[in-house]
This record gives structure tokens, C-alpha cells and sequence, in this order.
């Protein structure tokens, strides 16, 4: 298990009842207890089940559920979930609606999903499934995320009737039942930026319907990126949504650096190649 900075860790333990000694003793049950379900073929690397049990606050009872219905979810709704082949389209869709994950000032990560591609390019269920995806492997590699949660925000720009007709036989329905029942996240609460007004009425009754599935999820309509300040920190927010929360930040400034600096291209050749190897 990767080691956590110290607020990370204060978070797992005081939030989460994350006890490290215990760990190793909660992955010998949690797996014990998978080799005896005969229908469940489930994964059960350390990260995979940390991310779960972090999820559900380490109460084992909650973990297996979770775990069932993870998997469950996958064999009952192919439509969405069968799509995990990571092909050009996959990481095309990734590249559009997903941006780099920044944190918020209480240490959750913040998701951005632009939800409005282009609908006869990308269809909605390839979208939620790259989202899905997404989460999954923010479970795996994202300490804050599996950690302190997730703050989503769903940019709703450029949304049109044509998304929504996308979304029939209870579509969204199964996906926000994966957000709440399945997924290894916890969402601590999800805002609706930029909805059309056409489509605001309909997305006040999806609202209401997700509120219901899921009560502990906060939803907010945000008509704008100034709104959207009120709740998140402009700093805490990537550049292209007017913050400068980046990782183009980090780097290095040569200019800095002690000792003689060596040019790049001296190391790789003035075009990017490796250096010539002479053999006597």
C-alpha cells in the first residue's frame, strides 16, 4: 500500500477507521470470503479491495455488498459496462471529458465530466462508460479521491435534446445506481454547470429522482462559472475553468539548478535520439 501524506492519513484514520496493522487481516477476509462465493469472479488485488474498503469506512459487511453489486452491475448491463475496451475511441471520449483531476481545499478531488460531446460521435452510454472507467482507476491511483472522495462536477455546455433522447430505457438510471451502489468513490457531491435553459426543467426531475437513490449525494444546478466559485475555490479549479490548479505548474527551472547544465539535447542528440554506442 502506497504511504500517504500526513493529512491524507489523518483523513483515513479519523474519517475512514483506516488502521493500518488491521489491513492486512481485512484483505485475508475480504478474499477468503470471494473464493467462497462460486458465482463471484472478482478481482483481488490489495489496491482493488483497499479502495473498497475505504469506501465503505472499513465496515466489512458494507465492503462485500459493495463488491457483489460491483461486479453484478457488470454481467446485468453490458450496455455499459461491456464497453472497457481501451481503444482510440475510448481515450478519445477520455481526452474530451475527462480533464486532469485537481484538489479541492478539503483534499477531494475534483471530476469534471463534460457530458455534452458531440451525440452523433460519441453515444451517451460510451460516455458513462469512460466515466466509469475513470473512477475505477482514481480508486487504484488517486490517494485523495480514494481517500477524502470526489466533488463532480457535470459541465452540461452544449447539452441538446438529442443527449437526452440517448438516455431511454432507464440508461441514467443504471449509471447514477452504479455511482451510489457500486461504485469504490464516495461522491460527496456533484454539481450541474452550464444546463441549457430548455433542458433545466428535465434535469430538475432527474434530480429529484437521484436524490432519492442516493440522498447522502448533494446535487446543485450551477448556471455559471462565477456561481460555481461560490462553492469551490477558483484556485482549487484547472485554468481552462479560470482557476490554476494545473499540472503544467510543475517542472523544473534549469536557470536554478547547481553545477553545470548539461544541454538536453547534448544527452539525447539535437533530435530526441539516444547517444551512439561504440563497442571496441
Amino acid at each position: 500500500m502506497r504511504p500517504l501524506p500526513p493529512e491524507l492519513a489523518r483523513i483515513a484514520r479519523e474519517e475512514l477507521n483506516e488502521t493500518p496493522e488491521r489491513i492486512t487481516q481485512d484483505l485475508v477476509i475480504l478474499r477468503t470470503w470471494i473464493y467462497q462465493q462460486r458465482y463471484l469472479h472478482a478481482r483481488i488485488s490489495a489496491d482493488f479491495l483497499i479502495a473498497f474498503l475505504r469506501r465503505c469506512r472499513y465496515s466489512l459487511e458494507e465492503t462485500k455488498k459493495r463488491i457483489d453489486d460491483f461486479f453484478t452491475f457488470i454481467t446485468r448491463f453490458p450496455e455499459i459496462s461491456a464497453l472497457r475496451r481501451v481503444n482510440a475511441k475510448m481515450l478519445t471520449i477520455n481526452r474530451l471529458v475527462l480533464p486532469e483531476l485537481p484538489r479541492c481545499s478539503d483534499h477531494a478531488a475534483i471530476m469534471i465530466t463534460r457530458v455534452g460531446c458531440c451525440p452523433k460521435r460519441y453515444h451517451m452510454r460510451e460516455i458513462m462508460a469512460c466515466n466509469i472507467m475513470g473512477m475505477e482507476v482514481f480508486a487504484l491511483e488517486n490517494d485523495n479521491a480514494a481517500i477524502a472522495g470526489v466533488c463532480q462536477i457535470f459541465d452540461m455546455s452544449n447539452l441538446t435534446i438529442e443527449h437526452t433522447a440517448q438516455l431511454d430505457g432507464g440508461l441514467f438510471r443504471k449509471w447514477w445506481y452504479w455511482m451510489s451502489e457500486c461504485c469504490p468513490l464516495r461522491i460527496n457531491v456533484t454539481y450541474c454547470l452550464n444546463a441549457p435553459k430548455k433542458m433545466q426543467k428535465w434535469l430538475g426531475l432527474l434530480k429529484t429522482v437521484c436524490h432519492k437513490m442516493n440522498p447522502t449525494n448533494q446535487i446543485y444546478m450551477i448556471k455559471s462559472l462565477d456561481e460555481l466559485y461560490q462553492y469551490i475555490p477558483r484556485k482549487c479549479l484547472p485554468e481552462e475553468y479560470g482557476g490554476s490548479n494545473d499540472e503544467v505548474n510543475y517542472g523544473t527551472a534549469e536557470q536554478l539548478r547547481p553545477g553545470e547544465i548539461m544541454p538536453f539535447e547534448a544527452e539525447f542528440g539535437a533530435e530526441g535520439s539516444f547517444r551512439q554506442l561504440i563497442v571496441d
